[in-house]
């Protein structure tokens, strides 16, 4: 998985939140102008990723509370 592989090299970690099938890491990608975000869900028992979204909206940065601290633009 390509997408996989840039997130996880070139991505900046900035939280994770958890669910009842895991956890979901938050990492952003540096761009021209703001970049975006991308969540990786992984599945507690197997340890793999099973999710990959990405979105450039503040929207879904709610889910993760006030411990995201976002790199400054």
């Amino acid at each position: 998985m390509v997408q996989l592989y840039w997130v996880l090299k070139y991505g900046t970690f900035l939280a994770q939140r958890w669910e009842t099938e895991g956890g979901v890491n938050l990492y952003h990608l540096p761009n021209e102008g703001r970049g975006l975000f991308v969540e990786v869900g992984y599945e507690e028992y197997e340890q793999r990723a099973v999710v990959l979204r990405s979105f450039s909206s503040s929207v879904p940065l709610e889910d993760y509370g006030h411990g995201v601290q976002l790199p400054k633009f």
